[in-house]
């Protein structure tokens, strides 16, 4: 009997210990759909023309790239499979083989070729190309191994290439559909593209033929729902399994409601409110660090943001490598009567209406801003523009949609004079970041300097520290750019973003990433 007892407790305890082992498994249901409400609208769907959010949340699971970052922001293979660094400019990389695009046609290093050429010598070049250092191209070796090549020693190679707008694309599908190709983009991706209506939702369905582990739903619908409350109440009515920029102020009930799960991490991105430093008044140091004097950024973090996101301590985000806390409240700390000081010595004395003027001249500044592109972005601007109208200075927002405004940003010229916008270190390295907004030859199209600053020693500083594979070198180097912008300031930092997804319960195997375009969905499942 004892012996009888004992095998019947060992068995008890294997099955116990094997249910302990898989419980996803076992748990895991396959099929149904999964409907997402956000904002705003993409672009696009193509990496080439969309380095936004709004098209990146799709296409991210359309199209994969050689490396991604990891939750922990880790390189990890994805359509290659190894790695190795052959010289300062050239890494190889080892392909996945038998993977095949969603048009049936076949993954290999022409794939990767054409992506990059058409990528980088396209007319014009993407909208990330200038994001990717001295990347230069893809050299064939043979189907399953290619090289990638730098101009130059390039120090976030790998970091580069696991951005969320690095997929390959079809060939086939690029070519045969033309300009049709940024509506329906086709990769290897766990998901395929069904359909898009503008400015109402964009459809896709688990890829039948994945290479790796299938997507557990079916299909995702993501859509478009400008209005916050709106999309609470979606989520509230079981419209919506899972909401996009949820409403700051409903987050504290909504952590202590089982009938919900907020999914939050620290973010990479600074929101922030941009200073035209080429368009007079702007151009005088003295006009913008009075600006900075002007806001009181505390109290929008209290009363609007209510928690949802972290102070910028300067352009960077503290998770980024080469981050510097910029010292912004000590060196800029609110104070209307010094923000009046330093507008006095750039020669602005109030008007009859209150509004400062020189030489007849208003202190009246344009400001292009949109509404839910970036969490209470509007009501930031808002803001803003009350405490500036304090210290005598007149702000004309113009409130557009976030396609229009993010054309004109990307224009040139650029006629306004301040505007409301959010940057990710989408690869976690500063580069990404202090090269494309603060080098004097980065002024849109080409680049992102969106602000028009120059500063000859701050470009030598960002060209030396991108070349570098010393990254102690590195660092100190972004430090030294940092010290240099904090003295000039062409941004009123706002706010620095912590990820914050909201689900329902029944939405299982989700997992939020501190990059927020990464919005990878295929492991998620919904227990209905």
């Amino acid at each position: 009997m004892r012996t009888l007892a004992a095998r019947l407790l060992i068995t008890l305890l294997v099955l116990g210990l094997t249910a302990a082992l898989v419980p996803a498994a076992d748990a895991q249901k396959r099929g149904g759909t999964l409907t997402i409400v956000r904002p705003t609208d993409p672009v696009s769907l193509d990496p080439n023309l969309e380095t936004t959010a709004p098209g990146a949340w799709v296409y991210f699971n359309l199209l994969e790239g050689l490396l991604t970052l990891d939750e922990t922001m880790q390189i990890k293979p994805v359509l290659a499979t190894s790695y190795e660094v052959l010289s300062p400019t050239k890494v190889r990389f080892k392909l996945r083989p038998g993977v095949k695009f969603h048009d049936g046609t076949p993954f290999n290093a022409a794939a990767v070729k054409f992506t990059f050429d058409r990528a980088l010598r396209g007319n014009p070049p993407a909208r990330w190309a200038s994001l990717a250092g001295s990347l230069s191209g893809a050299e064939v070796v043979d189907d399953l191994t290619v090289d990638i090549v730098t101009r130059e020693p390039y120090g976030p190679i790998l970091r580069t290439l696991a951005m969320y707008c690095m997929g390959i694309v079809s060939p086939t599908a690029v070519q045969k559909m033309g300009a049709d190709f940024s509506r329906a983009p086709v990769g290897t991706g766990p998901f395929r593209f069904v359909e898009w209506k503008t400015n109402t939702h964009v459809i896709i369905e688990r890829s039948p033929d994945y290479w790796g582990d299938r997507a557990l739903v079916d299909r995702v619908v993501f859509r478009v729902v400008p209005e916050e409350g709106a999309r609470m109440i979606a989520l509230q009515t079981g419209d919506a399994d899972m909401v996009l920029f949820p409403s700051p102020a409903q987050l504290q009930a909504l952590r202590r409601d089982p009938k919900y799960t907020v999914h939050e991490t620290t973010g990479l991105r600074v929101v922030f409110a941009g200073l035209h430093a080429g368009l007079p008044p702007l151009d005088d140091v003295r006009v913008r660090q009075a600006l900075l004097h002007a806001v009181d950024r505390k109290a929008i973090l209290d009363n609007i943001m209510e928690g949802s996101a972290g102070p910028a301590r300067g352009v960077l985000a503290p998770g980024v490598f080469g981050y510097k806390d910029m010292q912004l409240d000590r060196l800029y700390p609110f104070d209307r009567a010094r923000a009046k000081a330093l507008l006095a010595q750039a020669g602005w004395v109030p008007g009859a209406d209150g509004i400062l003027q020189k030489s007849g001249q208003r202190l009246s500044l344009s400001w292009l801003a949109a509404r839910g592109r970036y969490p209470k972005d509007g009501e930031i601007t808002e803001a803003i523009q009350a405490m500036l109208k304090d210290v005598g200075v007149e702000a004309k927002v113009q409130i557009l949609e976030w396609a229009a405004v993010f054309q004109q940003v990307r224009g040139n010229p650029f006629n306004h004079h301040l505007f409301t916008l959010g940057w990710v270190t989408s690869n976690a390295d500063a580069d990404y970041s202090l090269y494309p907004l603060f080098h004097s030859k980065q002024v849109p199209p080409t680049g992102w300097n969106t602000s028009r600053y120059a500063n000859p020693k701050v470009d030598a500083l960002v060209e030396q520290a991108r070349r570098s594979l010393n990254q102690t070198e590195r660092e100190k180097l972004y430090g030294e750019v940092q010290d240099i912008l904090a003295k000039e300031m062409v941004w009123i930092p706002v706010y620095t973003t912590k990820e914050i997804i909201v689900t329902r319960a029944a939405v299982k195997g989700f997992s939020i990433h501190p990059v927020e375009y990464n919005l990878g969905l295929w492991k998620t499942w919904v227990d209905k």
